[in-house]
């Protein structure tokens, strides 16, 4: 073997070794984003108010008001009937509006007296990476990433949109000396 073919020969291996590894796959960039989840959630949360409240005779309310009646009946509030006014533009019902000891592992935020109480409702996790674009020049590259709800709590009755729903989002990498990265921690 010559010396021109013995290095051409190395240059090539050298190449197809150094390529190969460092391409972002869908299994890769899925792991990745599964360990920054572990670390930061993406959790969702609703807010909604505790001690006095008020539900008025609109279709807002009503509905508003069968998430509450939902969660007394799952025993996560305790719901207590103060007034109801029947008559004029301030028609509906007042309430009394207590967190159980069911629902404080639910809850991210709980005043102290009357207020507005937060509750976690679902989190995120990775479906599938839809696909991976990656730009070379500029070591980066764009992810997207279709999202699914995972450990929906009975708050999520509160929530406006619907938890049952799917999230797609495109996700920027940085490829550094240590590999592809998304999130600082690593």
């Amino acid at each position: 073997m010559t010396m021109k073919n013995h290095i051409l020969l190395s240059l090539i291996v050298l190449l197809f070794v150094s390529c190969g590894s460092d391409n972002l796959s869908n299994s890769k960039a899925e792991s990745i984003i599964s360990e920054c989840l572990e670390t930061k959630p993406e959790q969702r949360t609703v807010s909604f108010n505790i001690g006095k409240v008020t539900f008025r005779d609109r279709d807002y309310d009503k509905e508003l008001l069968q998430g509450y009646r939902t969660l007394l009946e799952s025993g996560h509030i305790e719901m207590k009937l103060i007034k109801e006014t029947k008559t004029g533009y301030r028609k509906g019902k007042e309430f009394e509006v207590k967190l159980t000891e069911k629902a404080l592992e639910h809850m991210e935020k709980v005043p102290e007296n009357d207020g507005t109480a937060e509750a976690k409702i679902y989190k995120y996790v990775v479906d599938e990476v839809l696909e991976v674009h990656e730009t070379p020049a500029t070591n980066t590259a764009l992810v997207k990433v279709n999202f699914k709800v995972a450990d929906k709590t009975p708050f999520s009755i509160l929530a406006s949109k619907d938890p049952s729903d799917f999230w797609v989002q495109k996700l920027k990498f940085s490829k550094t000396s240590n590999g592809w990265k998304y999130c600082d921690n690593f």
